[in-house]
């Protein structure tokens, strides 16, 4: 877990995607007219970079609206609650992860409740469903069930377009 809460340089992934996390784990930032929507909070320490990297591609922390979640690990959802405070933003996750996301820890039904540490506990979350488009004006994310690696574990696919290229963008849970 060394470097995982370090701050990596944000970047332009593609459209109106960028990557906002750490130097061990992901966040992205997906931007629309109406605001934008987080992917994950990454460790417990990990805000503060997030954060300066929100900002140093020139977004603020109030531009975000959602916090969506891939999974109930304290690597990608340590740093939720400081983002929810910090943004005043909404967190969703697939209903089989918003106990653990309130709790701040896992039970026994996720296959590596032995290794899980607690992260702080996520005050307000709404539960979405597999399949479940989230919309955020000219924005929408699918949410897709990937149990497995935790009981709540997500992927997420958006579109992306730049000039005349469009691209479906795919972010897989660790």
């Amino acid at each position: 877990m060394d470097g995982w809460s370090d701050r990596a340089p944000p970047r332009k992934i593609f459209g109106n995607t960028y990557y906002v996390g750490t130097c061990g784990i992901t966040a992205i930032l997906v931007v629309g007219k109406q605001g934008a929507i987080l992917i994950d909070g990454a460790t417990g320490q990990a805000p503060p970079a997030i954060e300066a990297n929100i900002r140093e591609l020139g977004f603020t922390l109030g531009d975000i609206k959602l916090i969506l979640n891939s999974h109930e690990h304290s690597d990608h959802a340590g740093g939720l609650a400081q983002l929810q405070r910090d943004t005043g933003a909404a967190v969703l996750a697939r209903a089989a992860a918003v106990e653990t996301l309130r709790r701040g820890a896992g039970d026994r039904s996720d296959p590596q409740f032995s290794q899980l540490q607690g992260f702080p506990p996520v005050a307000n979350v709404r539960a979405i469903a597999d399949g479940q488009t989230v919309t955020l004006g000219d924005v929408a994310l699918v949410a897709h069930a990937t149990p497995g690696h935790a009981p709540g574990s997500t992927s997420w696919t958006w579109r992306s377009c730049e000039g005349t290229r469009s691209w479906t963008s795919p972010m897989r849970t660790a």
